[in-house]
């Protein structure tokens, strides 16, 4: 029995504390989005082209380029995890293929429903699923593919926090490339700065960022950067809680909420210039804040106080690395052949 116990902590060992084979996967991400950056602004002076393909009609914006990186990303991320929660990787991936054109009708919808310029300008169904007219709110995204989770882990007869504990890292991942894509298009900014702050400002950013917020001669708040670094600084936070015996499965998905509530909410909202507004108050104050702060904490409190044996998260991940050595190794045979 100690020996088995001995060879499966050995096992966990080698996988997660030499932090080889994160580290890699991290370090790749952050190579692709630097060449991807360069690749956008390289031989240009701001504010840059917004779009990285014109061929006739046809027209590839870098919005699009950095929401499908980062969608890429979280699903790479997403996969190496599901192998040591003991996740079917196949209804996973299943699974993303049909979470993700959902999630982008609902960032939709929830833009038109909450549209500040009111609804004079979508005359028909085309004009409300017109996303290359732009329009998408995260939060409506959020929402969606929370639901879809709900629903298809029931389908499946998955483990359903398990499954939402993958979202959270693969939400934020999204969030933090996503809102370069905002950057090249000049939007989601925040109010004109003040003198003092434009001169803080040069000292502390990049001058292709800062100029790009150069709008008609008036410079702007970042808070597409604002927004990535807190994201990112959420990320590691939870890459690095995950791997510690501090929160137990289904908490993650938590975490995140309560995380970007409070800077969406508090640090971002306030700053932002095009606000989604209902009966004269901002949208996404009252979501960020009520919804997802207040939503994550009492959804932690609940799960927990209703489902005292629901094990750590770094439990189950122990369990199930002897599964991913066996897969492993069977590759390595595979190779041999």
């Amino acid at each position: 029995m100690n020996k088995n116990k001995n060879t499966n902590e050995n096992k966990f060992k080698a996988h997660f504390l030499d932090y080889k084979e994160p580290y890699a996967i991290g370090i790749g991400f952050v190579l692709w989005f630097i060449i991807l950056l360069l690749i956008a602004t390289l031989g240009q002076t701001p504010p840059f082209e917004k779009n990285a393909l014109e061929l006739g009609s046809l027209r590839v914006a870098w919005y699009a380029i950095f929401i499908l990186t980062g969608i890429i990303f979280a699903v790479i991320l997403a996969i190496r995890e599901a192998k040591y929660l003991g996740i079917d990787v196949n209804h996973l991936t299943d699974g993303i293929l049909i979470a993700v054109p959902l999630s982008i009708i609902g960032a939709r919808l929830y833009y038109v429903i909450f549209d500040p310029a009111g609804h004079a300008g979508y005359n028909n169904i085309g004009d409300v699923f017109n996303i290359a007219g732009g329009g998408l709110a995260i939060h409506g995204a959020i929402i969606t593919a929370i639901i879809f989770v709900i629903i298809y882990t029931k389908v499946r007869k998955m483990n359903l926090w398990a499954l939402l504990d993958i979202l959270a890292p693969g939400f934020l991942i999204g969030q933090i490339l996503g809102r370069w894509g905002n950057f090249f298009n000049q939007e989601a900014h925040g109010g004109p700065i003040s003198t003092n702050t434009y001169n803080f400002l040069k000292v502390i950013l990049p001058n292709f960022i800062l100029e790009n917020m150069n709008i008609g001669g008036i410079y702007y708040h970042p808070t597409f950067l604002y927004e990535g670094l807190w994201n990112l600084a959420g990320l590691i936070t939870i890459l690095i809680v995950r791997r510690k015996r501090i929160f137990k499965l289904g908490d993650l998905i938590g975490l995140y909420l309560i995380w970007y509530g409070l800077g969406r909410g508090l640090l971002i909202e306030p700053f932002r210039t095009d606000p989604l507004i209902i009966f004269g108050l901002r949208v996404n104050v009252i979501f960020s804040l009520g919804i997802f702060v207040v939503g994550g904490i009492a959804y932690m409190i609940i799960k927990n106080l209703l489902n005292r044996d629901i094990p750590y998260y770094l439990d189950i991940v122990k369990e199930n690395v002897p599964l991913v050595e066996k897969e492993k190794q069977e590759k390595a045979l595979q190779k041999k052949k």
